[in-house]
């Protein structure tokens, strides 16, 4: 049998880092770019075989684009009322194109939007819009639905109507976003999760750890490259624990809420580490018997 050592509280404490990820729904929702090759399939490139080899097609993940678009930045949104006392939440429209940019590329290059019809009825413009899109995956160009988008032609102020030269791009605007949720962009606030303040709380630390340097994807993967030079020169368990006593297991628990596969590699690295050390020593402890 291998020695019990502090170094058990790395795996307990790498074990507890996973299941806050799991049961977290920031790290839930957290848009993980997958690496270089990979594809939206569960266990290997779209379209390809299951490891168990039995010829089942690989199940694709419906949701890849939903899951990565759905959570939006509280410092995007601002609450409104209308008239009547309808109460709602207002998107920035620039973060909608920022997000949109994030994942499919430039506008007019990894997607964009057209106009299909427009009318004036009721002293309102109506337009008629569809977004395209460029499938990260496939490289297929692919369309929403057309929606409407309507704004009225005058607007009111101080009791005299004046006309509104904003009218048609509001409601471009208008009908564009409506486009957006059909991929899921800020679906959470149309789905009423906003409504609830833990969750905010969460989209907000979330969006805080997304912008932080030191967990853009270069710097996760220098990370990764780092710890792995620093396990291959542990040489007991003392060794490895003072490798996660360094701060891993913090700055772990920040990757964990941008880049959950991230997290999951290097913890395992841990694991692995700790068994092929206690392997080690089992050994020496059987030739030395």
């Amino acid at each position: 049998m291998g020695r019990m050592s502090k170094t058990d509280h790395v795996v307990a404490e790498t074990e507890a880092v996973e299941s806050s990820v799991t049961e977290s729904s920031v790290t839930e929702t957290a848009p993980v770019e997958p690496k270089s090759g990979g594809s939206r399939g569960s266990q290997g490139s779209k379209g390809s075989t299951g490891g168990s080899g039995t010829g089942e097609p690989q199940r694709i993940d419906t949701l890849f684009l939903w899951n990565r678009l759905k959570r939006t930045d509280p410092k995007a949104t601002k609450p409104f009322t209308r008239s009547g006392g309808f109460r709602g939440t207002q998107i920035d429209p620039t973060w909608r194109f920022q997000m949109m940019t994030e994942v499919f590329g430039p506008i007019g290059k990894g997607w964009g939007y057209e106009q299909v019809d427009w009318t004036i009825a009721e002293r309102m413009i109506f337009i008629c819009a569809r977004v395209w899109y460029i499938d990260p995956e496939t490289k297929e160009k692919c369309f929403t639905g057309p929606q409407w988008g309507g704004t009225e032609m005058v607007r009111r102020r101080n009791g005299v109507e004046m006309p509104d030269d904003e009218c048609f791009k509001m409601s471009m605007t208008d009908a564009v976003g409506k486009c957006l949720l059909q991929l899921g962009l800020a679906a959470d606030v149309y789905m009423g999760q906003f409504d609830d303040s833990k969750y905010r709380e969460e989209s907000e630390a979330f969006y805080a750890a997304k912008s932080n340097p030191d967990l853009q994807p270069a710097a996760v993967e220098a990370f990764e490259a780092e710890v792995k030079r620093r396990l291959g020169a542990c040489l007991d368990l003392d060794d490895l624990e003072e490798v996660w006593r360094s701060g891993v297991g913090i700055r772990l628990r920040e990757i964990g809420a941008v880049d959950r596969a991230a997290q999951h590699r290097i913890t395992g690295l841990f694991a692995q580490k700790k068994a092929e050390i206690l392997k080690r020593e089992e050994e020496d402890g059987r030739e030395a018997a």
